[in-house]
């Protein structure tokens, strides 16, 4: 296998330079987005979380062990009571794996 593509974890028509990283709302679709001009920041990262989601598997990442280096796994729902509104609250799981001593986070590495 291969390190995962722009398009695998941020939809079809994703790109970048050396500069920007472009998304395709309309990529996000699938995943529930309804594109607008004035999305949310939040909305467009649990669109993204999603999407991602879908191929950044423990499975695909025990298959490919050099070339997986992260993984976000979708761990469920629950509802929440703060000040006496109930809130639903889902939890996803983002893992980072990198071969080396314990050190500290380095965007790069991944």
């Amino acid at each position: 296998m291969a390190e995962p593509t722009l398009q695998e974890i941020f939809g079809t028509g994703a790109t970048q330079d050396a500069n920007t990283l472009t998304i395709q709302k309309s990529a996000l679709a699938a995943k529930g987005l309804n594109s607008s001009a004035n999305n949310t920041a939040e909305s467009l990262l649990t669109a993204i979380m999603l999407q991602a989601a879908e191929n950044l598997t423990e499975n695909a990442r025990s298959s490919d062990t050099l070339n997986r280096s992260m993984t976000i796994t979708y761990s469920g729902q629950d509802l929440l009571d703060s000040g006496g509104v109930t809130f639903r609250r889902d939890t996803f799981i983002t893992t980072l794996y990198k071969q080396t001593q314990l050190a500290s986070i380095n965007p790069n590495d991944y």
